[in-house]
C-alpha cells in the first residue's frame, strides 16, 4: 500500500503551524508515507503572507505562498512524493482544494470574494476539487458550524478531531453520496495520530489522485505518529 497525507501546513506558509520542511519530510518517511499534500491556509484564512508581505499585490503573494510547498519538494528530493493543494477558509469553515497549480492561482484574484458555496461549484467548473475539511469542528472563535453539500467531497476522518466530529461527518457525507477522504491535519510533529489515503498503485500527480478519488479508490487510514524529533 502506499500512503498519502491530504491535509498538512508548513510554518512556512501557515501562521499556526510548527512544521519547517525538513522536519515535516521526515516525519512522514518515519511513518512509512509515499507522499504527502502541502495544504497551506490560503490568503482568506490563516496566512503568514499578509504579516511577511503587507505590501505585496495578489500574485506576488501568490509566488510567496507556493514557496513552501516547493520548499518541501526541495528537501524530500526522490524520497517523498510532495503535491499541491491549499485551504480555503471562511469563519472558520473550510475547504480542502486540489487540481490547480501556482500559475492557475495567479489568474484566479476572484476567488477571494466568491462565498463558500460559489467557491465549491467554481472548484468542480475549473478542474479541481473541493473537499470540507473537518465539517463538525467546533472552537471558540467559530460561531456555527456551517455544512456545504456543494463541495464534492469531505474530510471523515480527521486525526486532530474528536470521534463525534469525524462520526457526524462521515454521516454527513454518506447521506449526500459525497467523496470521503482522511487527513491529519498536521500543524506540530508531535502531533499523536496520523491519517490520509492509502492505495494500491502510487499516484502520478494531482489530476490522478483527483481521478481515483472520483472512481471511489483509495482507503482511509489511521495510525499512531512513529516520529521520534532528534
Amino acid at each position: 500500500m502506499f500512503l498519502y497525507e491530504t491535509h498538512c501546513h508548513t510554518k512556512a506558509a501557515s501562521a499556526c503551524s510548527l512544521l519547517t520542511a525538513e522536519e515535516l519530510v521526515e516525519m512522514y518517511l518515519a511513518n512509512g508515507y509515499s507522499g504527502v499534500f502541502i495544504t497551506d491556509h490560503f490568503l482568506n484564512g490563516n496566512t503568514t503572507l499578509h504579516q511577511l508581505l503587507p505590501n505585496a499585490d495578489y500574485r506576488e503573494k501568490i509566488t510567496a505562498f507556493c514557496a513552501s510547498y516547493e520548499e518541501v519538494k526541495r528537501v524530500a528530493g526522490t524520497r517523498l512524493q510532495v503535491f499541491f493543494g491549499f485551504e480555503y477558509s471562511y469563519k472558520g469553515t473550510d475547504i480542502l482544494v486540489y487540481g490547480w497549480d501556482e500559475n492557475k492561482l495567479k489568474d484566479l484574484e476572484k476567488i477571494l470574494s466568491m462565498r463558500m458555496r460559489e467557491f465549491c461549484e467554481f472548484c468542480r467548473e475549473n478542474g479541481a476539487l473541493a473537499v470540507q475539511a473537518h465539517p463538525f469542528r467546533e472552537a471558540g472563535y467559530i460561531d456555527h458550524i456551517r455544512l456545504f453539500p456543494q463541495a464534492e467531497g469531505f474530510e471523515t476522518y480527521n486525526a486532530a478531531r474528536d470521534e463525534r466530529c469525524n462520526r457526524l461527518a462521515d454521516f454527513f457525507a454518506e447521506e449526500y453520496g459525497k467523496i470521503k477522504i482522511g487527513g491529519s491535519d498536521m500543524h506540530a510533529s508531535h502531533m499523536e495520530n496520523l491519517s490520509g489515503m492509502a492505495f494500491d498503485t502510487p499516484l502520478h500527480d494531482e489530476q490522478d489522485f483527483i481521478e481515483r478519488l472520483r472512481a471511489g479508490e483509495g482507503k482511509i487510514i489511521r495510525q499512531k505518529n512513529r516520529y521520534i524529533p532528534q
